[in-house]
């Protein structure tokens, strides 16, 4: 029995008053002298500063090599979207996947577009390629499977707590690696405001752990253990961290065509800026 390795995001957020519990250490109930107070503020900066450097950088995942290929670098994966009644008991006893369109297909009509949107926000900020392949129906963390990322669903913890997981990238389990897992007994939703979760917000946090990355301590960050609508999709925290495993954007070659347009197009211009410049001359010297 192997094990295998996957983070979540949690709906509620847990906000701690650790600035106040500093202040009264270092100030203590009583009022404090000038000396102390200079003291305890030099300490407080310390704090910070310790702090914040321990916050503002991206962290990766618990695998490894923790990344998909050999090395690192630009490259193209593979993702799929499993049926129903696909055998989840490699995870847990019992569970049993439910497809995305059948948790969302009713009343999300647009899901597919949400998660092809969260994938794009990696692959629009890395060397990240996602193309979408059939699944093959294989149970979870079967031998061989379709998908490098596959997308299921089932009742991970009921409401409110845990509102999907991704696997991390190999070595992690048979295939399970990659795999998102949403939680069938959440309010989701498409878009920020009111009541429920979004499915762009949370599948961008759950792949951002398929690609490598985990948690960090960034509160502004996608991939902070909390849900948040403060923002949308990946921030400069996680893009850094999605760039040390597998480099920059590297846009589509221009075709063909396109270049040599250009190349006539720039020539053009350069022989019209010549004429004017000799016409130019000319009238100078008349």
């Amino acid at each position: 029995m192997h094990t295998t390795r996957r983070s979540h995001l949690h709906k509620k957020d847990r906000k701690h008053a650790t600035m106040t519990y500093i202040l009264r250490l270092l100030l203590g109930s009583s009022p404090p002298s000038r000396q102390h107070c200079a003291h305890s503020l030099l300490w407080l900066a310390f704090l910070i500063s310790a702090i914040g450097s321990e916050a503002n950088a991206f962290v990766l995942g618990p695998t490894a090599p923790g990344n998909w290929g050999s090395g690192g670098g630009p490259i193209t994966l593979t993702y799929s979207f499993m049926a129903d009644g696909i055998d989840g008991t490699a995870e847990a006893g019992g569970i049993t996947n439910t497809s995305l369109a059948t948790l969302w297909g009713g009343t999300l009509p647009t899901w597919q577009t949400e998660i092809v949107r969260a994938l794009d926000s990696w692959a629009n900020a890395s060397g990240l390629t996602f193309v979408q392949v059939a699944d093959n129906g294989e149970a979870y963390d079967a031998a061989q499977t379709s998908g490098d990322l596959r997308f299921g669903a089932h009742n991970i913890d009921g409401a409110n707590g845990t509102l999907a997981h991704g696997f991390y990238p190999p070595n992690n389990g048979n295939s399970i690696a990659g795999d998102v897992h949403f939680d069938t007994s959440e309010a989701w939703k498409i878009g920020f405001g009111g009541g429920g979760v979004d499915i762009f917000q949370v599948a961008a946090h759950e792949i951002g752990h398929a690609i490598g990355l985990n948690h960090t301590l960034v509160p502004n960050s996608l991939m902070n253990a909390n849900y948040t609508e403060a923002f949308s999709g990946p921030q400069a925290d996680e893009i850094a961290g999605a760039q040390s495993l597998y480099g920059s954007f590297v846009g589509p070659a221009p075709e063909p065509m396109t270049v040599t347009l250009s190349l006539i197009g720039l020539a053009t211009v350069a022989m019209a800026r010549r004429k004017a410049r000799k016409n130019n001359k000319e009238e100078t010297t008349a």
